[in-house]
């Protein structure tokens, strides 16, 4: 009975730090290079884009394994948002929100890019990739009555090689490479705004 007590406290010493070491969070970085977008059509328009708090500190939380990793998405999708204005339309202002948008007299329209969701999916295998999706939602008011002139959802993907520390890197680029390009070219195609 005496020689089974060692390996019961050698066992219970090991679940018990597989348990306390087990729940982590990490920070990753969203650092991410704007893409070039192509030449289009820039709108005759002045633009006010609201920048707000909830777009600033948007974050995407994933649990996995006790683990919860932080993607602290803000300050890329406000870059995100600057560069595709500034591609499409003629004058860009930015404004912290809406009430302060208005107060732009010159310009005629206000535009809203908000964060609706964010998902990853981290594979169990070795040579799958892992994917996230993005979802933001672009609407553009008329400034002077606030009447919602065009409203559209941009669903971006971004996938990237399962390897230890670049996955995350190369996965964020593709997301915001896709994502920019898509939201370029529905502004572009947008009867709404011309």
């Amino acid at each position: 009975m005496k020689a089974y007590r060692p390996i019961n406290q050698i066992l219970s010493a090991v679940l018990l730090l597989a348990l306390a070491t087990g729940c982590v969070t990490y920070v990753r970085t969203v650092a991410v290079q704007q893409p070039v977008l192509p030449q289009g059509q820039v709108l005759p328009r002045h633009a006010v884009l609201v920048l707000d708090q909830s777009l600033a500190d948007y974050q995407y939380v994933f649990k996995a394994s006790g683990n919860t990793v932080i993607y602290p998405c803000g300050p890329a999708l406000q870059n995100y948002a600057r560069q595709v204005a500034k591609k499409c339309f003629q004058q860009v202002d930015e404004a912290p929100s809406i009430e302060k948008a208005v107060a732009f007299a010159s310009a005629d329209l206000i535009l809203i890019p908000r964060p609706v969701k964010c998902d990853m999916s981290v594979p169990v295998w070795a040579w799958e990739n892992v994917n996230m999706t993005m979802v933001v939602e672009w609407t553009a008011k008329d400034r002077a009555s606030q009447n919602t002139l065009w409203l559209k959802t941009i669903t971006a993907t971004g996938s990237a090689a399962k390897n230890m520390g670049r996955s995350d890197l190369v996965m964020n680029q593709n997301v915001f490479d896709d994502l920019s390009l898509k939201t370029y070219n529905a502004i572009q195609e947008a009867p709404e705004l011309k």
